[in-house]
């Protein structure tokens, strides 16, 4: 009994140390949602990319959760000793693209050729935002690496003229903006240094109940009845595709779904099925 006790003592450590290795590998800012209030004299602009969050240690690749990214040695072959900031792209419309190629554990050297680095900022700087770019597009253009990218950035001092922007990057099939306040700092965790745009909104919820098709689905799923984390219920019926609604998301998974805003119930307004969660 003692023995049994140890070695789920020891394994429960080990899961400890984990999470907190995840935690401390990737240092990075997360972004916020703008709330339509210009709080800087001015933003820094960019495109958001709809991929997967990457830090780069000086030696290898981690998700935003700290996850090892196991990336074809050319990839990584003459990226700078300094870390940097960015997300693994694979053009507009290209998540479940990137995703599936990027959190392979066994690299397809082909796929991963699809595949662009977007450098947007270096994480251990002291200096402000635009000494960091400065320094950032220097060391991307050292690299001479043509799947490595600095993010342009744009100086933007109005809403209406951040409003006009997110429009274009929309009618191109992007999915918004990042804004950059002036002279701001790096700051690691949620902050209000980095704030995305969006004409929808993404959030996360739990599946938990199928509702049957009708007419044209019928025999397949309708809906998902979903939960959000303050416990509130609501169903899903749009986004899917024929074969998701044959073969829908299981109970008790997470999904990503998109929306615009919520209703006074606290509801999301007109949701629409993105896709499964990525555990990254």
């Amino acid at each position: 009994m003692h023995a049994l006790l140890l070695i789920i003592g020891l394994c429960l450590c080990l899961l400890f140390s984990c999470v907190l290795y995840a935690r401390d590998v990737s240092p990075i800012v997360l972004s916020k949602t703008f709330n339509g209030v210009m709080e800087s004299p001015a933003y820094w602009v960019s495109e958001k990319y709809d991929g997967i969050r990457c830090y780069w240690d000086g030696q290898a690749l981690y998700t935003r959760n700290g996850h090892l990214i196991h990336a074809p040695k050319w990839f990584i072959e003459g990226l700078p000793t300094q870390p940097l900031d960015g997300e693994l792209w694979a053009g507009r419309g290209g998540y479940q693209t990137v995703s599936k190629i990027v959190l392979d554990h066994t690299p397809d050297d082909r796929q991963w050729r699809k595949i662009q680095y977007q450098v947007f900022d270096l994480p251990q700087s002291k200096a402000p935002f635009e000494q960091r770019q400065r320094t950032l597009q220097t060391l991307v253009k050292k690299t001479n690496l043509p799947h490595v990218n600095w993010v342009k950035q744009t100086r933007i001092q109005s809403l209406s003229a951040i409003n006009a922007a997110l429009d274009d990057v929309v009618s191109l099939g992007g999915e918004g903006l990042i804004l950059r306040p002036q002279n701001s700092l790096y700051e690691i965790g949620r902050s209000q240094t980095m704030l995305k745009l969006k004409v929808r909104q993404d959030s996360e919820a739990r599946v938990v109940a199928y509702q049957a098709g009708r007419g044209k689905y019928e025999n397949m799923m309708g809906a998902v009845w979903v939960e959000l984390t303050n416990g509130k219920m609501f169903k899903i019926g749009s986004g899917f595709s024929d074969q998701e609604r044959k073969d829908p998301p299981p109970i008790g998974s997470e999904i990503t779904f998109s929306h615009e805003g919520f209703t006074e119930k606290g509801l999301p307004r007109f949701a629409t099925y993105e896709r499964l969660k990525v555990q990254e």
